[in-house]
């Protein structure tokens, strides 16, 4: 009996060790497993383990325009980023981990599954590579009622602590994937991103082929992503820009997808902010569609009378208008396509050259920034980004290139609504910057405007009654507007008050035309180029017209304007704008009268330390100007010629017309640095463009020496005298310096008619 009650005792002992031996290790499975039941998110964030999916870790990759890699902090400076859940407004109520697809305990996440262990731990569950954490089927193990406390006082954890590298995170379609460069302070996907920030997808993620993509997120900033999938068994990369905002969904076209061609397994989304700023950062969801491919190059949009094509390969430019009631033999298409440039197409201007854009040059003149929906120069055209074929209309989103460089792609994008009415067309307009420059005032062509050489003569109301049919104003001989000589002449200014708005180009035999209606403009700027009567669509000959408005272009903020287009005789054109003419109030482009112009300069004493005061300048050779804003004042500057540098001030912009018998002198305030290169004299060249001169001549020009010392002085001409300073003042050509070296610059703070 007492070795039986001593071998009880024995056993029983041992059982008790067997028990507190299992027990340790159950509390141990608890703190080292997922956390059935977290404490509520404070502020600070605990490190969470691994998800089960790849554990390797890719290298930051370095894309983008960020310049200030570092640290990376919360930019509200609270200590982490609250938890914002489920796009869905949904969130799994154990863990505070996204539920997968957005839904709750049918998935068997590992935050349901407590079982399911890190990799390289032993939960009952077994996990397929690359899952994050998904158990199907598995039957939860036990979970200790509570987490063990310490019975020392803890060592708080630092504000924003990353996760992982291998935990695996997933979109709302349930596509996995782990990330690297961002700081991740809870498990919401929510992300700071001040560097490149990489998403790495799972393979296999998307398996099936697609032309498209759909990015729906959230930021704080407007982004640049780069995208790496595979296209015919090689590595593609397409980037794009995408809009802060919140719950944003953008859609991208693969870059080949005018080419028919597929892509398939995305494999990572690299972010970068384009303001350079922190943001928090969330993906939403990224899909993959396949959508029908439009092999012609122009997508044709029909209505009961009107035929509009919109040439995709193009950037989606209006290259093709055919009015079906029209009779006259051979004029199918009244646009003019022979290359790039024509269409009708929106276009900006831009900074004249910074420290990261220098400027090409076309017609024999520096050029500025000109993202332009066609193409460039060199024929190179631009990319679209998207298309959506509605009823009755079509959407188009593109990249343009830069007009006078070879094959550079802006950082802008240009979007286009346009809608066939019964007797008008409809073109809603968008455009937006994303190269955050400091641009320069321009007048911006809304929209440039090119037709057929058959329509021989531009018309237009000039005066300041308004829809009353009073009569119009015709110009038959117009000459190439690009001829600087002829420009002025080419040029019409929109009177005060003056709401008639519209124009047309038509034939005065015929009396047949197309008609443009821009609401909110300045002025019409016309002329024609090579005139030979052509009726073909592809002629060199051609007639252009473009609406201006005297508009800064500011990086993400976008200029957004809508116009007609009607055809028939003059009377028909003037009595459909008419009764159209509150088609839409063009109110962005009243909000840029007031964010993004001066609306009124006085050109008889012009104040150039007036932010905007740039409106005043015209054509330019050789040069550059901007406004100076450490010195509060314009910067002239020879750009990349050490001769003959100039900028023409256009008087006809004025108001009122300047009469040249009212002002006696000219003096203008200027700097010029020591730090110039040029050793020799300084002296400008001031080309008087009055009465009947509307360019310069050398036999209308006066010259002003000038001082090199770093101080401003005032330069006084005497012009009372002179015969050529008569009639009304068209222009002054100002050749700043007469010689210099490329990069001498002046300062100039006015320039005045006494």
């Amino acid at each position: 009996m007492t070795s039986l009650k001593k071998l009880r005792l024995t056993t029983a002992k041992r059982l008790c060790c067997a028990i507190c031996v299992l027990l340790a290790l159950l509390i141990l499975a608890s703190c080292t497993g997922r956390i059935a039941n977290p404490p509520a998110h404070t502020g600070q964030s605990t490190a969470l383990p691994a998800g089960t999916g790849d554990a390797s870790s890719p290298g930051q990759e370095n894309h983008g325009h960020t310049e200030d890699p570092g640290q990376t902090v919360d930019p509200d400076g609270t200590e982490g980023p609250s938890d914002t859940g489920e796009p869905d407004g949904t969130e799994d109520a154990t863990s505070g981990i996204p539920a997968e697809n957005g839904t709750e305990g049918a998935s068997g996440t590992a935050a349901e599954n407590p079982s399911v262990t890190p990799d390289g731990g032993s939960g009952t569950a077994s996990a397929s590579p690359g899952n994050s954490g998904a158990a199907s089927g598995s039957t939860p193990g036990a979970t200790p009622t509570s987490t063990p406390k310490p019975t020392a006082t803890p060592t708080p954890t630092p504000a924003a602590t990353a996760l992982p590298q291998s935990y695996v995170f997933r979109t709302a379609s349930g596509a996995g994937y782990t990330v690297s460069g961002a700081t991740v302070s809870d498990p919401a996907a929510k992300f700071n991103v001040r560097n490149t920030f990489t998403m790495n997808f799972e393979n296999g993620s998307f398996r099936t082929q697609f032309n498209r993509m759909v990015f729906t997120y959230s930021s704080g900033e407007p982004l640049h992503v780069d995208v790496k999938y595979e296209l015919d068994g090689r590595e593609q990369v397409d980037d794009f820009y995408l809009d802060a905002g919140e719950n944003v969904t953008f859609r991208g076209l693969i870059s080949s997808y005018l080419r028919s061609k597929s892509g398939v397994n995305i494999k990572s989304v690299a972010v970068n902010t384009c303001t350079g700023k922190a943001t928090d950062f969330r993906l939403i969801d990224l899909k993959t569609e396949t959508v029908k491919v439009y092999n012609s190059e122009t997508y044709y949009l029909e209505g009961s009378r009107y035929i509009v094509g919109i040439k995709l390969s193009w950037g989606g430019g209006i290259n093709f208008i055919q009015d079906k009631t029209c009779r006259i033999s051979g004029l199918t298409n009244l646009i003019n396509q022979a290359d790039t440039g024509r269409l009708v197409q929106q276009s900006y201007y831009g900074t004249g050259g910074n420290s990261e854009y220098t400027p090409g040059d076309f017609n024999g003149s520096t050029w500025a920034y000109n993202p332009v929906q066609g193409g460039d120069k060199y024929g190179n055209s631009s990319r679209l980004i998207d298309i959506e074929i509605r009823t009755g209309s079509v959407y188009i989103k593109a990249q343009p290139q830069d007009w006078s460089l070879n094959n550079r792609l802006t950082r802008s994008y240009m979007e286009n609504t346009y809608t066939v009415q019964d007797d008008l067309i409809r073109v809603d307009n968008r455009f937006t910057d994303y190269s955050g420059w400091t641009h320069r005032y321009a007048h911006q062509e809304l929209p440039a405007f090119y037709t057929v050489s058959y329509l021989d003569t531009f018309t237009w109301y000039n005066g300041d009654k308004s829809w009353t049919d009073a009569p119009l104003a015709v110009r038959d001989n117009l000459q190439f507007w690009g001829d600087a000589q002829y420009a002025e002449s080419c040029r019409f200014p929109v009177k005060v008050n003056n709401t008639e708005t519209w124009c047309a180009w038509y034939n005065r035999g015929s009396n047949f035309g197309i008609g443009l209606y821009v609401p909110n403009i300045d002025v019409l700027y016309a002329g024609r180029f090579g005139y030979n009567g052509s009726k073909s669509a592809s002629n060199g000959a051609t007639n252009y017209v473009a609406p201006l408005n005297m508009l800064l272009m500011v990086s993400y903020k976008p200029i957004e304007y809508s116009y007609l287009i009607t055809t028939g005789d003059v009377a028909s054109i003037r009595k459909v704008f008419k009764d159209n003419r509150n088609f839409a109030a063009n109110a962005s482009l009243r909000d840029n009268y007031q964010s993004m112009r001066v609306v009124t300069v006085d050109y008889a004493s012009i104040d150039f330390t007036a932010a905007g005061s740039e409106q005043v300048f015209g054509a330019v050779n050789s040069a550059s100007y901007a406004y100076d804003n450490s010195r509060k004042c314009m910067q002239l500057k020879a750009v990349d010629s050490a001769s003959d540098p100039w900028i023409n001030i256009e008087y006809t912009r004025a108001d009122e017309p300047l009469d040249a018998g009212d002002y006696k002198t000219i003096t203008f305030e200027y700097m010029i640095p020591t730090a110039n290169k040029h050793g020799g004299e300084y002296a400008s060249d001031l080309f008087l463009c009055t009465g009947s001169r509307t360019g310069a001549t050398g036999d209308a020009r006066v010259r002003v020496p000038l001082i090199k010392d770093g101080k401003f002085h005032t330069a006084t001409i005497d012009v009372s005298g002179l015969p050529f300073w008569d009639g009304t003042v068209n222009a002054i050509r100002f050749d700043f310096f007469d010689a210099c070296e490329a990069g001498d610059c002046m300062y100039i703070k006015n320039f005045r008619l006494v």
